[in-house]
């Protein structure tokens, strides 16, 4: 049994390919230790209709991760879920799903960004939302599933992101925070409200958007059903970090690091999101939509982001390569792509936002056929694609750390790097050549830390 006296949190930090669950311990000056109890895959299933996500498997796994805390005869302070932002699930009025939350990367999603814009304006949107127009926001999808299948949203009374859905299944609140809600596209940052006006134009409904909180709070205690089947108490659910990213940029605030004028943040997992810290929006037109938006932080101030891709495209090929009977360990492959392309060299450059790599049969052909098509060398050991991929990643946080020094005149001479990928040295090192700064290390687990921080925080 451990100790009682400790204090000990939950963090449920679920990605768009795993999930897992964590335990968070306080310990003197707020020093958060990290335990993980459990981890388990996450997938999209595809269907003739579309691509959805297994939820009820992701939830039944956050039950069993809680049984476990029970069986260890541990008392939680609290628990937290985090998760990918955007996709978010329609409940009817008894509150049940109307079908299980659609996967961002779902195709009927494509080309709806700029059919929107064609509706109401570019700059319309973005001043009144201040996200990034790409085909897979929230706003995007709703506009979709009203298109697609109109019955659904007619008949939905409450929206719910993902993180609001799992966390109303474990003690029935229905509401959401800044940090998700910020990457709907359908929320004002600065103004801290819906955009409701947007989504009226759009003949979409406004009145199924949830609360959004005012920062950490306790949205409430595990339900009595939950208590029964994990054995745990009434134990305080959180909500005021749902977005995993939002969670990772939280942390940041309070740590020791470079004047924000002068710092990037590299939040690194599947998705890079590389960021900034401003008091407000940037004057209209100095950043272009397509490719820089707003983010909230726990706390309701604001961040510039750029999305870019992470750890999919290695991901991806790990899983085919794995199939192959090859050694798909990050080390072995970080090794071999230092080896393939020695200090800085890459027989080729990808572009890893080309819509190509966005769910393909298989990522090692994929890449191939880019290589192919573009005129550029062929990869042909995992060696090798290490080596592009790792090298394009690099470029690509080049090219926005540039973008954003010119939009905004400021040095950005460091950059923090959080999350999973900021243990590739390589990756580390590429990067410092190309985009000029200096890296700094920092948490692999920035997410885990940030959720057991809020909680702290509520």
């Amino acid at each position: 049994m451990d100790n009682q006296d400790e204090q000990v949190y939950l963090a449920f930090d679920l990605g768009a390919s795993s999930g897992r669950a964590i335990l968070g311990r306080a310990g003197r000056a707020g020093r958060i230790s990290l335990e993980e109890i459990h981890r388990f895959a996450n997938a999209p299933v595809k269907t003739d209709k579309g691509l959805f996500w297994d939820i009820e498997a992701l939830f039944e796994q956050m039950l069993r991760a809680m049984r476990l805390v029970a069986e260890r005869g541990i008392r939680l302070r609290a628990i937290g879920v985090d998760t990918w932002g955007v996709d978010f699930a329609l409940l009817d009025e008894n509150g049940e799903l109307l079908e299980r939350p659609r996967c961002y990367r779902d195709g009927r999603n494509i080309g709806m960004s700029r059919r929107i814009v064609e509706r109401i304006g570019a700059d319309r949107l973005a001043e009144r939302t201040g996200s990034m127009f790409q085909d897979h926001t929230s706003l995007c999808q709703l506009a979709a599933a009203a298109e697609d299948t109109p019955d659904l949203p007619a008949r939905a009374r409450t929206l719910l992101f993902i993180p609001d859905l799992l966390r109303y299944w474990l003690c029935g609140s229905r509401v959401s925070d800044c940090t998700v809600a910020s990457t709907s596209q359908m929320y004002d940052a600065v103004r801290r409200e819906w955009a409701v006006d947007i989504l009226a134009e759009l003949d979409l409904p406004a009145e199924i958007l949830p609360t959004i909180t005012a920062g950490p709070a306790i949205a409430g205690t595990l339900s009595r059903a939950i208590q029964e089947k994990t054995h745990l108490g009434a134990v305080p659910v959180v909500v005021g970090a749902g977005h995993d990213t939002g969670a990772a940029f939280g942390l940041c605030l309070g740590e020791d690091l470079p004047p924000p004028e002068d710092l990037v943040v590299i939040s690194s997992g599947t998705w890079s999101i590389l960021g900034i810290f401003v008091d407000g929006h940037l004057p209209a037109g100095v950043l272009e939509p397509t490719r820089f938006g707003y983010e909230a932080n726990p706390d309701g101030s604001l961040r510039i982001i750029r999305n870019l891709t992470g750890a999919w495209l290695i991901e991806q090929c790990r899983k085919v390569w794995s199939v192959m009977g090859v050694d798909c360990s990050y080390e072995s492959l970080v090794a071999a792509a230092r080896a393939a392309g020695g200090e800085d060299n890459a027989s080729a450059v990808i572009d890893p936002q080309w819509e190509g790599f966005t769910h393909p049969p298989e990522m090692p052909a994929a890449i191939a056929d880019y290589c192919r098509d573009t005129g550029q060398p062929i990869p042909q050991r995992p060696g090798q694609f290490a080596q592009v991929i790792f090298a394009s990643l690099a470029e690509s946080y080049a090219e926005a750390i540039a973008e954003l020094r010119e939009k905004t005149g400021r040095p950005l001479r460091n950059l923090y790097m959080i999350g999973g990928m900021s243990r590739n040295k390589y990756l580390n090192e590429l990067t410092a050549r190309r985009a000029g700064v200096n890296v700094i290390v920092g948490p692999a687990e920035a997410t885990a830390t940030g959720n057991v921080a809020v909680q702290m925080q509520a």
